[in-house]
């Protein structure tokens, strides 16, 4: 099937197709935009993380090191406001990483609840369309005085179908793409807490150095 004919086909659905198409443009725009903003997010600096496995706490020239790609990540940047505090202020220290963490969920998040109502409105589209597309077939049929043919009904009923199709179509993979990207954020949560776990871990293993005779 190739573009022109996709296209004749289409515009047999009306007017409402389009706005359909739109929403599944922009769905998939924010998509693969969130999905690679967060996969850069979670490509943290292993080299503090190996650190801090170690049972080392990072300096800040470690952390801002020349040619580090997340010098100015939120994990970079979690870990310097960290490295200000006190350590043992460890109710203090909590609250540096819980704000981070925080507002990185929240700058992950940012375009996904209009993911989320992009699926939800492509389907209700398309209904639209079903039910203009019978309105106008009944028109017909009125007009005829009930003596009508297949041909004569077949505008209206494309408009029927094809809205529908399209809207669900369209509708499913943009909630299947809004599933992956809340999966892929609960996973950089998940990196997030891990490594300010690790950082407390670290610290602690570092006082009890700094304490043993």
């Amino acid at each position: 099937m190739d573009a022109t004919h996709i296209y004749d086909l289409l515009t047999k659905g009306g007017p409402l197709v389009w706005p359909i198409i739109g929403c599944s443009i922009l769905g998939l725009a924010i998509f693969f935009e969130r999905f690679y903003f967060i996969s850069r997010l979670r490509r943290m600096d292993r080299y503090v993380l190996k650190i801090l496995e170690g049972g080392k706490l990072p300096t800040p020239d470690a952390m801002v090191r020349q040619g580090s790609p997340q010098r100015n990540g939120p994990f970079a940047n979690m870990f310097l406001d960290a490295l200000k505090m006190d350590p043992r202020d460890r109710k203090g220290l909590e609250t540096i990483f819980d704000y981070h963490i925080d507002a990185t969920i929240s700058m992950a998040s940012r375009g996904l609840d209009m993911l989320a109502t992009l699926a939800a409105i492509s389907p209700l589209l398309g209904l639209l369309g079903t039910v203009t597309g019978l309105i106008k077939a009944f028109m017909v049929i009125e007009k005829a005085g009930g003596q009508v043919n297949a041909h004569s009904l077949a505008g209206g009923i494309w408009e029927a179908m094809l809205t529908t199709a399209v809207g669900l179509s369209v509708a499913i993979p943009l909630m299947v793409c809004h599933k992956i990207l809340t999966a892929r954020i609960s996973g950089l949560e998940d990196d997030l807490q891990h490594t300010a776990f690790t950082y407390m871990m670290a610290l602690g293993h570092d006082q009890t150095e700094e304490a043993t005779p």
